[in-house]
């Protein structure tokens, strides 16, 4: 049986993302990043998914 809501896991540390924000990683893919990896993130240079326009 599929699941409805799939559960979400931050790209970095791996556990439950809490507020989570979406980056888009190296390879072009939209990632979850929980609110403590948020730094190391943007450290890595992962860009913030933004709105097109």
């Amino acid at each position: 049986m599929f699941r409805l809501f799939k559960k979400k896991k931050c790209a970095i540390c791996g556990q439950k993302t809490v507020r989570p924000t979406e980056y888009i990683d190296d390879r072009g893919e939209k990632v979850l990043v929980c609110y403590k990896c948020v730094p190391y993130a943007e450290r890595r240079a992962f860009r913030k998914k933004g709105k097109a326009g």
